[in-house]
């Protein structure tokens, strides 16, 4: 069984070290951060003023954001965001859903091309297409993540509800499960659909599996260990600044476009070492 299996774990890696070297993954990493960085602001603002509209309580939005972001981050984006929140503002409303529409196109235009080229895919879609798919996956995150938040802050009124009916749940234990295993399961879903729906050529749900699986877990765990190290070791203010905590977001979304675009080529080898066995 290990002679089998080492011989097989080898040449996996050789492929993807092969693979990422050819397809230039760290250039488009590089452009894939560089769109991140000019859609998350108009994003968060279209995001949070949509929730300035609603009776959701902006501290407790706040509050969750404070305990999944570095501080340094975290201040960065806390004051543009409460004020925000905090004003409804329809011309603001309609300013940012055109810049966040806008950018999140050129960032998945970054993606598609990152992704067809570790894939081997020329794209032939029509422009308008690729714009209208950029359109649908900026609606179905912006979702994604009002459902994270609303269950981060409701989720423990809609289970002492449910526990009228269903007197036998373990509330404290499942609150704590369901904002902890919640977020993580709607990354997976959402990564699983962009490695689906994004690349030029479909995949199968299996075949998209392996790469979701690895950026989900490797990047819960990185960002933990990247919020531990900003927050106890890094030097980034003492270097940079008032810069420091722009540094820091550039480096996550650098580290993060480079997990995204390494789980497209798992998914390609995977396939590639199938075809060929």
């Amino acid at each position: 069984m290990k002679d089998s299996i080492l011989p097989t774990v080898k040449t996996f890696g050789k492929n993807m070290l092969r693979e990422i070297d050819e397809d230039d993954l760290i250039a488009y990493a590089y452009q894939l951060t560089y769109s991140l960085l000019l859609a998350i602001f108009p994003f968060l603002i279209f995001l949070f003023t949509l929730i300035g509209y609603s009776d959701l309580d902006s501290a407790a939005l706040l509050d969750s954001l404070d305990t999944s972001l570095p501080a340094s981050i975290y201040s960065l984006i806390s004051e543009i965001l409460t004020d925000v929140i905090d004003n409804e503002r329809g011309g603001l409303l309609s300013f940012s859903v055109f810049l966040a529409i806008y950018s999140a196109s050129v960032g998945f235009r970054a993606f598609m091309k990152g992704a067809n080229k570790a894939l081997g895919i020329e794209d032939e879609r029509h422009i308008v297409l690729k714009y209208a798919l950029s359109v649908v996956f900026v609606i179905i995150f912006a979702l994604a993540i009002l459902i994270a938040l609303v269950s981060l802050v409701f989720g423990g009124q809609i289970l002492n509800l449910l526990a009228d009916f269903i007197p036998i749940i373990p509330l404290s234990g499942l609150i704590n499960v369901i904002r902890t295993m919640l977020p993580i399961g709607l990354i997976f879903l959402i990564i699983t659909g962009f490695y689906i729906f994004v690349p030029a050529k479909r995949l199968k749900l299996k075949q998209a599996i392996p790469g979701s699986l690895f950026f989900t877990l490797s990047w819960t765990g990185f960002t933990f260990l990247f919020q531990f190290y900003v927050e106890n070791f890094s030097n980034y203010s003492r270097f940079y600044g008032a810069l420091g905590a722009v540094v820091a977001l550039m480096l996550w979304f650098l580290l993060t476009s480079i997990m995204l675009l390494v789980g497209v080529e798992i998914n390609n080898v995977l396939q590639e070492m199938k075809k060929g066995s």
